[in-house]
């Protein structure tokens, strides 16, 4: 029997293979009885397996609970599927058109709010990194093995940026990039302390001059949402949800 293979769009969604192989390990397929120990070994050394191929030399050398860890992380750091194409400033410049290009190879599309000025050259290295390994990996006859005659983005042929795409595609990101707040601009006390803890989980602190106090609620609304969408623990609650929107308001209509 031939061994399985996934059929999946891009790399990130390697994390959901961990789920599917504890399922399918505890579980027979008619959802009654407990497979054996064999039986869920053999299931979770076929996932290891793909894990371990599609990520290269750089997850081969970890063990089983090493790899897992580094793949399912992947998944929290990348954009949420809900940020569309339409939200794109300047959609007709140079780096937004790239933008569309490259990276849905790989993953949704990126905001350019999602991060500060200062951190998108480091991404950007970060992302070419992983660009040429997946290229390596990715392509070619594995490729192929893979689909099958079903071409997927992504999958069939990695796309690199040239340099000079490179820098396009940096210089319209920070052109666009999420206003940070200046260390004097927050204040001290507990409302300023759970804003800087909870909202500077995935990016740097926004400043609150971002958006008008009428936008807050919206973007914090959006930011709940992309935390639930990527599984940021701990979930933010309503009551600190309407401190932070408050909090927000108030400094920004101060501007």
């Amino acid at each position: 029997m031939p061994r399985f293979r996934p059929s999946l769009p891009d790399i990130a969604t390697l994390s959901l293979l961990g789920a599917v192989a504890v399922a399918l390990a505890g579980c027979a397929p008619d959802g009654g009885e407990q497979r054996s120990m064999g039986d869920r070994e053999r299931v979770l050394s076929e996932v290891d397996s793909i894990m371990s191929e599609l990520g290269g030399r750089p997850t081969a050398s970890l063990d089983r609970g090493q790899r897992w860890r580094m793949v399912s992380s992947t998944g929290t750091g990348l954009p949420p599927a809900s940020f569309k194409v339409t939200g794109l400033p300047e959609p007709e410049a140079r780096g937004a058109v790239l933008l569309q290009a490259y990276c849905v190879q790989c993953h949704s599309i990126p905001a350019p709010q999602m991060h500060a000025t200062d951190e998108w050259p480091i991404l950007m290295r970060r992302m070419m990194m992983r660009a040429r390994t997946l290229h390596d990996r990715m392509g070619g006859p594995t490729t192929r093995d893979l689909l099958g005659e079903v071409l997927l983005s992504g999958m069939a042929s990695v796309q690199i940026p040239s340099p000079e795409d490179v820098d396009s595609l940096t210089v319209y990101l920070q052109r666009h990039a999420m206003p940070v707040a200046r260390p004097d601009e927050l204040g001290d006390g507990p409302e300023a302390t759970l804003f800087r803890e909870r909202c500077g989980v995935c990016h740097e602190i926004p400043s609150p001059a971002a958006h008008s106090p009428e936008e807050w609620p919206r973007v914090v609304a959006r930011m709940r949402s992309n935390m639930a969408l990527m599984n940021v623990k701990p979930a933010l609650p309503d009551a600190e949800a309407t401190r932070i929107v408050d909090f927000l308001a108030l400094h920004s209509s101060a501007r």
